[in-house]
């Protein structure tokens, strides 16, 4: 459970030992009582968020995604996007594909950073993959990579790559991991990886 601070943390204690108590329902009743409260608006995005785990908890996916909404619609005035980025990893976890692609692609055209961008690029890339969608995968995939090399990072870069691969599509694969394998701020480590993926393509 995720809590808070102010004077409303007496009932998030007793919902979380509630929760953990097994009464899930007498907990969300908390929630829903504390979001008609005067409780402060990050406190209220974050009484959203403990019900989305709770509705997840109870395989109730649907009231889930709607405890979701709620606190991001909360959470937009504030400028924050912790809410959002949790109900897209949510939504590629429980196969929601629709949802999941619709809050990801808002995601990037948002205010997150580079590197929650990269990610959730190769969140999208991996949804697509999962439909059979190669091109959009690949879009996807392109878009990530072009967040991350700014910061000198190449995860998505090397899904690419691996994902290329698994397509048969060696020589492209190939390409991806020389490139990145000269990279000067790539581990020792991370160059053996790649060479042993290059080594596996080329054999």
């Amino acid at each position: 459970m995720t809590a808070t601070s102010g004077k409303h943390d007496e009932a998030f204690r007793r919902a979380a030992d509630l929760v953990n108590d097994g009464k899930r329902h007498e907990a969300l009743d908390i929630f829903t009582q504390l979001l008609s409260s005067d409780l402060d608006t990050f406190a209220k995005s974050m009484a959203c968020l403990n019900m989305a785990i709770i509705h997840d908890q109870l395989g109730q996916v649907a009231q889930a995604l709607h405890s979701y909404d709620r606190g991001i619609a909360i959470e937009r005035t504030l400028g924050r996007y912790s809410l959002a980025i949790r109900k897209a990893f949510y939504c590629v976890e429980k196969d929601q594909h629709g949802d999941a692609l619709a809050t990801l692609g808002a995601l990037v055209e948002s205010g997150v950073s580079d590197m929650d961008k990269a990610n959730v690029c190769l969140s999208a890339a991996t949804v697509c993959e999962k439909l059979g969608r190669t091109d959009e995968a690949l879009e996807w995939f392109d878009r990530g990579i072009k967040y991350e090399r700014r910061h000198n990072r190449f995860l998505v870069a090397e899904h690419k790559a691996a994902y290329l691969a698994g397509k048969d599509r060696k020589r492209e694969s190939l390409a991806i991991y020389d490139r990145l394998v000269d990279e000067r701020s790539m581990t020792e480590e991370d160059k053996d990886r790649i060479r042993q993926n290059i080594h596996v393509l080329r054999n």
